[in-house]
């Protein structure tokens, strides 16, 4: 039986052993950030091929995020 990594008993990962909320900031602790943080594995690419819808020209806004430690910004429409 496989099993999933992210929700099975794996050691890989494992919860961390604080309390979830910083009693002082009232936000997750440390840990628990970093422990988060780790779920989400962002990859990327240097290629890739294009679909068939146009975009607009004038994106609504924009995500901000960081891959390796580089920002970006990833235009995002409302079509």
């Amino acid at each position: 039986m496989a099993v999933n990594q992210i929700w099975g008993p794996s050691q890989d990962n494992p919860y961390p052993q604080t309390e979830f909320l910083d009693e002082t900031t009232k936000r997750p602790s440390r840990a628990w950030q970093q422990y988060l943080l780790n779920l989400v594995n962002f990859s990327s690419a240097t290629n890739a091929t294009k679909g068939a819808a146009t975009l607009p020209t004038n994106p609504v806004g924009f995500i901000n995020i960081t891959v390796n430690g580089k920002p970006y910004k990833v235009p995002y429409y409302n079509i």
